[in-house]
């Protein structure tokens, strides 16, 4: 008898611990799966390691007369939810862009401790603000210095005018990985990842989803691009450049040079659970400026960029907008990001207030398709006229 009064208080002690964890997996308040990080903006620096079958040597780019190292930053929270931020900061594909222009002026070369978001505190990085959707969130920030949008594991050697050569490590995926393996040792369940990241973070940030989403399948992941929209001439071979990476259980061994529509739509189509969604200003003066100056680079026919960039960007939104998990919000005005801005808390030009659509997003409102007592949708600024000016 005492046996079996053993076996069956065994038996419903093993029950309680079940319950236990499920109840915490599926709670984002489960403090039990916390991480043990700071809850302050800490600096990282990661060693060389391997992860998912490769050699991972984290690096910036070895700019001359700058420090290869690459570091990044982390922050706890106090819910089981975690934002995976992609910093931008330009992009880099020939001599003249890598090399020629002055330190940092067209993309960013290293990390330095001016990167640590607790200097930048605004937009979704203002985590003493009430209405911040992740003010209680942990955070992980992944710099950029290596000219390549997050996408590269090559070195490429250009030339000065002289001959003299220099090699430049676009290495922004293989840091990525060396990140995405940290996370991975450090949260075991979260219950939500919200993916994002600005100008060439949010290409990483897109690149970056699928890769975090078949780490954690278990967990709700779902990505916003900021002011990264894809618009480029088909000319523009960053595979060549970068040895660009995308999934290859989605695009096979040989996929398209640089994310555009076409990218997007297949990650959306291949994960239609998870929510996608993008923010651009109608005339955003940096993706335009890029645009064109792209187009001169490669010595191709340019002028009157701003209507161009414009008209493909919207195109590039109708064709993505087909996938039922994707929804855009186009605001109008001129200036490049939101996500690091005062005007995250402002921005209402489309009849929606960014603050409510984001909340729509993260929330779960009706599920993927968005429908429900708020719902997520498309929206456009009601008034998206052209600047008077423009100088591309």
């Amino acid at each position: 008898m005492r046996r079996i009064g053993y076996v069956r208080m065994m038996i419903f002690v093993v029950l309680v611990l079940f319950v236990a964890s499920t109840s915490f997996a599926g709670n984002p308040k489960a403090k039990p799966f916390l991480p043990d990080i700071p809850n302050v903006w800490t600096k990282i620096t990661p060693l060389p390691t391997y992860f998912m079958g490769r050699d991972l040597n984290p690096t910036c780019s070895g700019y001359l007369g700058t420090n290869p190292e690459y570091s990044f930053f982390v922050k706890g929270g106090t819910v089981n939810n975690l934002v995976v931020y992609f910093q931008g900061g330009g992009a880099c594909w020939d001599t003249l862009t890598c090399l020629l222009y002055p330190k940092n002026s067209i993309y960013t070369v290293d990390v330095t401790d001016a990167d640590n978001p607790a200097l930048s505190p605004y937009g979704i990085f203002d985590l003493s603000n009430p209405n911040n959707p992740f003010k209680d969130w942990s955070f992980v920030f992944i710099p950029y210095c290596t000219g390549d949008i997050h996408l590269g594991s090559k070195d490429a050697t250009y030339y000065f005018p002289s001959g003299q050569p220099w090699t430049i490590h676009h290495r922004g995926f293989d840091n990525f990985l060396v990140v995405l393996k940290w996370i991975n040792e450090k949260f075991k369940k979260p219950h939500e990842i919200f993916v994002t990241g600005s100008s060439a973070g949010s290409y990483g940030a897109m690149s970056g989803f699928p890769w975090i989403k078949e780490v954690y399948p278990k967990s709700k992941v779902s990505v916003l691009g900021d002011a990264g929209m894809g618009v480029t001439p088909p000319q523009f071979n960053t595979r060549g450049i970068w040895n660009s990476q995308l999934p290859p259980w989605i695009f096979g061994q040989n996929p398209p040079t640089i994310p555009t529509r076409e990218i997007w739509k297949a990650i959306a189509e291949y994960y239609p659970h998870s929510k996608l969604a993008e923010f651009t200003n109608a005339w955003d003066m940096t993706q335009i400026f890029f645009y064109d100056f792209i187009l001169q680079t490669l010595e191709l026919p340019h002028g009157g960029s701003c209507a161009s960039w414009n008209d493909q960007m919207l195109a590039g939104v109708d064709d993505k907008q087909e996938a039922p998990n994707y929804r855009s919000y186009v605001a109008a005005g001129q200036i490049h990001t939101i996500l690091g801005r005062p005007q995250f808390y402002t921005e209402d030009s489309a009849g929606v207030t960014l603050l409510d659509w984001l909340n729509a997003m993260v929330d779960n409102q009706g599920g993927t398709n968005g429908h429900g007592a708020v719902p997520w949708e498309n929206v456009e600024c009601i008034e998206c006229d052209p600047p008077l000016s423009c100088p591309y």
